[in-house]
């Protein structure tokens, strides 16, 4: 089973590193929201993204 697994993420990695054709960019994306509650008080929100987009 491990074997499996193994064998999957090596397919896995080359297929993202572009080994079977031209690699694509990953798409990164963030956002951050600092605002201000009258019942809890400041709050901040941070979102971050990491996409590979398939061919």
């Amino acid at each position: 089973m491990i074997r499996i697994a193994t064998v999957l993420m090596a397919l896995a990695t080359l297929a993202a590193c572009g080994a079977n054709g031209e690699p694509t960019k990953p798409v990164i994306s963030g956002k951050q929201t600092i605002g201000v509650n009258s019942n809890t008080g400041a709050y901040s929100s941070t979102q971050i993204g990491i996409t590979f987009p398939a061919n």
